[in-house]
């Protein structure tokens, strides 16, 4: 009877860490994910699905990981091809010290257009920022106070974009909330700056049409 007992009981830890380790797989989704309408922007493997949009950073794929690292002066991106309206847009991010990353959504495809403030919202990755914009705040228009630590570890940030209603969570707590109808529809575009490396994993969307 207690071998009996035991083989079930280490059979449940065994099913237990399977189960455990399968949900914690990145860049898949599980299919309750699927069946809720997420979709992965980065499949771990290659940058399909995305495009340089100038400046100086080299992108790549190591170890399941979209990376930016910038190799001169000033920022570089790298945007997806495909266009979102109304969405939740979910991203994991892990950057160095003094690393200045951000996300940028609802902007331009046209890789002749600027990147920036004006023509996207920008929703800053950086620990320390000159005019306050921290990590989860949306540059010139709200401020995520007071200001997070996320340098060094992994970060969630979730961004709900649902008519002129915007609202950025960081690590499960909301970060800000905006109501701006400066930009409606567009491309999104993870940016590289400053010292360092910046990291993504598990970057998945969905539509709230």
């Amino acid at each position: 009877m207690k071998r009996y007992i035991w083989s079930v009981a280490a059979a449940a830890l065994v099913a237990a860490f399977m189960q455990g380790t399968a949900a914690a797989q990145d860049n898949m989704l599980t299919e309750a994910e699927q069946e809720a309408g997420w979709k992965l922007l980065f499949d771990g493997q290659t940058l399909l699905g995305w495009t340089h949009r100038g400046g100086n950073a080299t992108w790549a794929v190591e170890d399941g990981m979209l990376t930016g690292e910038v190799t001169g002066r000033g920022p570089g991106y790298i945007g997806t091809y495909d266009e979102f309206t109304n969405f939740e847009l979910s991203v994991q991010f892990n950057q160095d010290a003094g690393h200045n990353s951000g996300v940028f959504v609802r902007g331009p495809r046209d890789t002749g257009a600027g990147v920036n403030q004006y023509s996207f919202y920008e929703i800053n990755i950086a620990d320390t920022h000159g005019s306050g914009y921290t990590t989860g705040s949306i540059v010139a228009l709200a401020k995520y106070e007071p200001p997070p630590k996320t340098e060094g570890q992994w970060n969630t940030m979730v961004i709900t974009a649902d008519g002129r209603d915007i609202t950025v969570t960081l690590n499960g707590e909301e970060a800000v909330n905006i109501q701006n109808a400066s930009h409606y529809s567009g491309v999104v575009v993870l940016q590289a700056f400053g010292q360092g490396k910046i990291r993504f994993k598990n970057v998945k969307i969905r539509s709230l049409e």
